[in-house]
């Protein structure tokens, strides 16, 4: 009897049934005529519940998880060789994984619970270390990741990330990703001393129209008050003038009444024979 991918149908199984599951792979291996595989089957650790949950979401989600390898492979070859592709790089690898993780939370349930904070946290460790390591990245891609952890499927105290082979040139990859995230620190910092400038030159002269914008209001109060005053003073005016107006017209009136009451007064004193 021969049985098709015996890791990989291990690896399915339900967390809870991990270890019978082995045993009974193990025998049908062993039984097969496979004592070499039943033996390293035998000896494969159980997945902790961040790592079966990687697994399992490899299985369900095969492009999610696909297309998460594609952009850490991008970074890691971004970090390779700095250049003005790598930050982009690498705020794709943070979506990138920031969407995975909420996807390992909201759709994969190890033993019918979603995984708590501290599990995610350990599913975004074991996410660098596939960064890192393109071994690593593959193994998540076929749904094989492991951790390290307690046989009977305790948590253990801390993360300890179950070493794999390791792939030539990882300490190469390592040391490329840490330049990176200290050329992206540095950046960030000049960034963020650039924004501080900026804001302190944008308070000055914030300061300095508002000093600006005070004279002014004060130059504008000034002619507003001179406006009135000439307005004042333009309807004394106008009155004075209409007064004088009113008084040449009553002296005309008088002059023109005189001048008849003369005319009359010099036709009576002709007619009297004066």
């Amino acid at each position: 009897m021969h049985i098709v991918d015996p890791v990989q149908r291990l690896y399915a199984t339900p967390l809870e049934d991990f270890v019978a599951e082995r045993k009974q792979v193990a025998r049908e291996l062993r039984a097969a005529g496979e004592k070499d595989r039943a033996a390293e089957l035998a000896k494969l650790p159980k997945p902790t519940p961040p790592a079966w949950a990687l697994n399992a979401l490899a299985r369900e989600r095969p492009d999610v998880i696909a297309a998460w390898v594609e952009v850490a492979d991008a970074l890691r070859a971004a970090s390779a060789d700095p250049g003005p592709g790598l930050r982009d790089a690498m705020a794709a690898h943070r979506e990138a994984t920031t969407q995975l993780v909420r996807l390992v939370h909201q759709e994969i349930k190890p033993g019918g619970k979603p995984l708590s904070e501290p599990m995610l946290t350990r599913v975004r460790t074991l996410l660098q270390e596939a960064t890192v390591d393109g071994e690593r990245a593959e193994r998540l891609r076929e749904g094989l990741v492991v951790e390290g952890g307690a046989e009977d499927g305790a948590e253990p105290a801390a993360p300890r990330a179950r070493a794999p082979k390791r792939a030539a040139g990882k300490e190469e990859d390592e040391e490329a990703v840490r330049r990176a995230q200290e050329q992206a620190e540095r950046e960030a910092e000049a960034r963020r001393e650039e924004l501080r400038r900026s804001a302190e030159e944008a308070a000055d002269r914030a300061g300095r129209l508002r000093e600006e914008a005070a004279d002014r209001a004060h130059t504008a109060a000034e002619a507003a008050e001179r406006l009135e005053e000439a307005k004042r003073v333009l309807l004394r005016t106008e009155s004075e003038a209409e007064a004088a107006q009113e008084a040449a017209d009553e002296a005309r009136d008088a002059a023109a009444d005189a001048a008849r009451k003369a005319e009359v007064l010099g036709a009576q004193l002709r007619e009297a024979g004066g």
